[in-house]
């Protein structure tokens, strides 16, 4: 049974799928794999007649606590405001908006449309008002998950809130010290963290109404508990035994008596072994994944293996996108011929409308054909218009300089030490030209011209790659060939006699 399936096999009643994404950066590629992993949930449950929704949320509630290198200047004195308080990059909106658009961007292609909320309007319009008091009267049961789990006394002035400084704005230097039921104490201090610096301002202020925000793992809870979340699965840095999801499931039991959802972690993307890291220029951003990949294969990328198993996916100067490609149709071939249910399972649910049968050109081969010249009107008409754009970024970005070609327009100087045998043969070729074959017959004859000779294959086939782009290797020599002007052909291979 598929790895989704069987995950859901349990699920009994109504289902409200939730995920979220905080507004503050880039968009990584590894922040699409949730996305696509509760939209998968949701195709599932949707097709077996449940009552199923899917939201999707912004936390732009958080505090800015960390700037890409480009936008430091400008933006450090921003550090510790709510990300939907804080100016856009481009001065359209605030901070939050322009990083959510980028995400909501990548959903639109991904096709996938959940119910988008933000999570600051959820606090103003006053939905957290009420589990806001229950944290706050029971802070003495939030303080003990934390010390039960960590290992560690957290102290009675704790209390799971802060304050957006009515003075100065920012809510990641703020720390309430007391409540009494109505109002709280609270203090905007200087160092209380390492990352942003506080105005000093201290006074007592309503908690309600989007003044005052919870603790990630504690809001996190609140939302499961105030909106009856049913699914959230999660990355494995949140996941992991002892990590926000048990905080956050503890408290939705503990503090609010109510049910958590079902949990599930899953791995992240690596990139040479390595967590995928745009901080340390390590992986790709969800725009160049999709600019390579296409929704349906980055679905497919997404799911075709459990999530709890870590995927490798090193792109740049690897064949590691072709393979995908490959494992991708061979996924197709399979649904379509009842074959492999694990694998026609992914194929299927990585399709955003009705399945169709994907390309049969291998992405490979495609990668060459658009690198020969007058072949743009051959591709379209043969209807690999869609893959051909992808196969372009792949050969400009990422494809090994093995497997890239340019037809030389002066005789290459490597062609210049081929052995008498092998210009024979490129003259037998120049003689043929005028056969009206078509790309795949031609690459039949040049087999048969090279037995003709008796020269082995290799050198055969050595001999046109090195007089038409200079390497010993290369694309379907048929194809290349035919793609050329046949009086250039003649001309080149009839040249090197001369040489």
């Amino acid at each position: 049974m598929f790895w989704a399936d069987k995950i859901l096999q349990n699920q009994k009643g109504p289902q409200l799928i939730n995920d979220s994404f905080t507004p503050s950066g880039v968009v990584h590629m590894g922040s699409l794999k949730g996305p696509v992993i509760h939209d998968t949930f949701y195709k599932i449950l949707k097709d077996q007649g449940k009552e199923v929704l899917f939201s999707y949320g912004f936390d732009d509630m958080d505090p800015i606590d960390g700037l890409a290198p480009n936008l430091q200047e400008k933006f450090n004195k921003y550090l510790g405001v709510p990300l939907f308080l804080a100016p856009s990059p481009d001065g359209k909106g605030s901070f939050a908006d322009y990083f959510s658009a980028k995400m909501i961007e990548l959903l639109d292609t991904l096709e996938i449309k959940p119910d988008l909320y933000r999570t600051h309007e959820i606090y103003q319009r006053g939905e957290f008002d009420a589990a806001i008091k229950v944290v706050l009267d029971h802070a003495d049961k939030v303080r003990k998950v934390y010390g039960d789990i960590y290992h560690k006394t957290i102290p009675d002035t704790w209390y799971p809130l802060q304050i957006i400084c009515p003075q100065c704005g920012k809510l990641g230097t703020t720390r309430v010290a007391g409540w009494d039921g109505t109002d709280v104490t609270f203090n905007c201090e200087k160092n209380l963290v390492t990352w942003a610096q506080g105005c000093g301002a201290s006074g007592k202020i309503s908690p309600f109404g989007g003044r005052g925000k919870m603790p990630w793992k504690v809001e996190w809870a609140a939302k499961w508990a105030t909106f009856g979340i049913t699914i959230e699965a999660a990355g494995k840095d949140h996941a992991s035994a002892g990590g926000s999801y048990d905080v956050a499931m503890k408290i939705c039991k503990e503090v609010f008596g109510k049910t958590p959802p079902l949990k599930l972690g899953y791995e992240f993307f690596l990139s040479g072994g390595k967590k995928m890291s745009s901080s340390k220029g390590l992986g790709m951003t969800g725009e160049e994944l999709l600019e390579v990949l296409g929704p349906r294969v980055a679905h497919f990328l997404m799911i075709k293996v459990d999530p709890v198993r870590a995927v490798e996916f090193t792109p740049r100067g690897t064949d590691i996108v072709p393979k995908l490609y490959d494992e991708y149709q061979k996924s197709a071939n399979a649904y379509f011929e009842k074959k492999d249910e694990d694998i026609s399972r992914a194929f299927e649910l990585s399709q955003i409308d009705e399945p169709k049968m994907p390309l049969q050109v291998r992405f490979s081969v495609l990668a060459q054909l658009i690198q020969m010249p007058n072949m743009q009107e051959k591709i379209q008409k043969a209807g690999y218009g869609d893959w051909a754009k992808y196969a372009r970024v792949w050969v400009d970005k990422y494809a090994p300089d093995s497997e890239k070609f340019v037809v030389a327009k002066e005789l290459p100087k490597e062609a210049k030490k081929l052995s008498k045998e092998q210009k024979n043969y490129l003259q037998k070729i120049a003689m043929e030209l005028e056969k009206k074959l078509n790309p795949e017959d031609f690459q039949k004859e040049l087999y048969v011209w090279s037995k003709e000779l008796a020269i082995p294959s290799k050198d055969a086939f050595a001999a046109i790659y090195l007089a038409l782009i200079g390497k010993d290797h290369g694309p379907k020599a048929g194809w290349l060939i035919l793609s050329l002007d046949k009086e250039f052909i003649k001309k080149r291979f009839l040249e090197i006699d001369k040489n």
